[in-house]
């Protein structure tokens, strides 16, 4: 990161619950917010718990936290800057949460987005056993923000108890989204866990 102008730090979330695991994981981006100072923050993730957090979104109960926790740490606001952050609430896979981030991030960028291309270092927080996924979609989507992938750099936290295996699938699904747009296979995974989402 030494020599960005710009750093901006997205948090990908993982359920609308405010659970221990969640707190542990927050509590780390806490830290690095305090330590970093970044330019942006972009909380990452929709309402997928409808049925037992109904109108909560994942993205909207984290930067909640996050925000009451660095209200309370008045050393961090110094002379211009007071957390600035986004709320992206409308994704439901890895795959949409760094999409749609990167389309908040091209909008922040507006007519900038050329002068300050390869001055911009991306920080983003995910689940352990998703972070390939989390790699390979941020190259995806966010190469023309970044001089190079070096740019990019993954915070993890590990909580997941399935078999990290599970996610070889993934990877190999979210690959192919993104070859093959046409197939769709993006929005049929989205539908897939709206559905879920009402059930639990």
């Amino acid at each position: 990161m030494k020599g960005k102008l710009y750093h901006i730090v997205i948090v990908c979330g993982y359920g609308c619950h405010l659970v221990d695991v969640l707190v542990v994981y927050l509590n780390k981006v806490i830290d690095f917010l305090k330590e970093n100072k970044p330019d942006l923050v972009i909380f990452c993730g929709g309402e997928t718990q409808r049925d037992s957090a109904f109108g909560i979104s994942e993205a909207q109960m984290m930067a909640n936290y996050v925000n009451d926790s660095l209200v309370r740490f008045l050393s961090f606001i110094d002379d211009r800057r007071i957390f600035p952050f986004r709320i992206e609430n409308d994704s439901y896979t890895t795959h949409e949460n760094i999409r749609n981030a990167s389309i908040i991030l091209n909008s922040w960028a507006g007519p900038r987005k050329e002068e300050i291309k390869g001055k911009i270092h991306i920080s983003i927080f995910c689940e352990a056993t998703r972070a390939a996924n989390v790699v390979m979609l941020s190259r995806h989507f966010m190469k023309d923000l970044v001089g190079s992938v070096d740019d990019i750099t993954i915070e993890t936290g590990s909580w997941e108890r399935a078999d990290p295996f599970k996610q070889v699938g993934n990877l190999i699904y979210n690959k192919t989204a993104i070859k093959f747009p046409w197939l769709g296979l993006a929005e049929r995974e989205r539908r897939r866990r709206v559905r879920r989402s009402e059930k639990i």
